[in-house]
């Protein structure tokens, strides 16, 4: 007695083809497949978005705050090593400056990055493009009339920006909170974030306000 065929690879590839039904299966496999695919990398962008707010822009603002704690005095009041001249303002100290006040009173300074410096990282965006973050500490006035010591992020990707948005203010509206967008400096108002998958604007920057 001859032994029946299975239903194996050999069905699906007998004259009659795929029937709709096989391929159907086939395309909803292959989409949860993609979809799996993006989720991960989307959750693996989430992760190293956090990552930096945590151990770069987060670590900055604790060691300001722990400076002033202990000193009385705001971090890169002037551009000195020992902060000798002081008016309540960051003046945009150099990161040599800023490390040496805080090694000058006993704090424990942030880590450096690949490039060597304390205020430097990398972030690498959804297309692959490389940007190189910078810390400065600074003051200003803006639209509001508000003058006020920042941590200045310049040319931030607007996606990573609309994430770090998200994660201190619990939205990512760009003209209210603590972390805001101005455009331009030139004409320094706040701002809604642009599209987080268009390129940077040249002049643009996020600021982080500080408590004082």
């Amino acid at each position: 007695m001859k032994a029946k065929k299975g239903r194996g690879i050999g069905f699906l590839l007998n004259n009659q083809g795929f029937t709709l039904i096989e391929m159907a299966i086939v395309l909803i496999i292959i989409g949860i497949i993609i979809g799996a695919v993006v989720k991960g990398k989307d959750l693996v962008r989430s992760a190293e978005q956090k990552r930096l707010y945590a151990k770069f822009v987060n670590t900055w603002e604790m060691a300001y705050n722990a400076y002033y704690d202990r000193t009385g005095w705001i971090l890169g009041d002037d551009n000195t090593p020992n902060n000798a001249t002081r008016d309540g303002r960051c003046s945009s100290a150099s990161c040599a400056n800023l490390v040496a006040q805080l090694k000058a009173v006993g704090l424990e300074v942030p880590t450096q990055g690949p490039s060597g410096s304390e205020c430097d990282r990398q972030y690498t965006d959804s297309l692959g493009t490389q940007h190189t973050l910078t810390i400065v500490f600074t003051n200003a006035s803006d639209d509001q009339a508000n003058n006020y010591n920042y941590i200045q992020i310049a040319t931030i990707p607007n996606e990573l920006g609309i994430a770090w948005d998200r994660m201190i203010d619990g939205e990512n509206s760009g003209d209210t909170g603590s972390f805001i967008y101005i455009p331009s400096t030139a004409a320094p108002v706040r701002t809604s974030w642009p599209s987080a998958q268009t390129a940077p604007v040249a002049g643009s920057e996020a600021r982080l306000l500080l408590s004082f």
